[in-house]
């Protein structure tokens, strides 16, 4: 089972007993200060247009927006991990989970997306 809640003033009693309830061994994550969705929203935007506008590498082609999260993610400095494919071939990058950014971290990632994507010609909706 998996729980994620925003803690308030009305539910902090139910998720308390949440904690309780939940068995030795279980996982307890706290975040502070988490992205908000509106940052959310505003970063698959940006995202989407970038995959739509920027063809990148040689040959060019479009990523999807996921693939280019990853590479945002990077460019703003989050730490690259990899791990070998389960076929053999290659490698598959790990790691890169926007939804643990706190709102200063994807207040960064939104600005490298912004940035790098300018720099590459990327036009933006106002």
């Amino acid at each position: 089972m998996r729980l994620t809640r925003t803690i308030t003033d009305t539910n902090r009693a139910e998720l308390m007993a949440a904690l309780k309830a939940a068995p030795a061994g279980a996982t307890f994550e706290l975040v502070d200060d988490p992205r908000t969705l509106e940052q959310n929203k505003l970063m698959w935007a940006l995202l989407n247009e970038v995959s739509t506008q920027l063809p990148w590498g040689d040959p060019p082609q479009h990523y999807e927006p996921d693939d280019w999260k990853c590479a945002f993610m990077k460019a703003a400095g989050h730490k690259l991990r990899f791990m070998p494919a389960i076929d053999g071939n290659g490698v598959v990058a790990l790691g890169y989970r926007s939804s643990r950014l706190r709102k200063e971290q994807f207040s960064d990632l939104i600005e490298t997306i912004y940035s790098q994507g300018l720099q590459r010609g990327v036009v933006f909706p106002a």
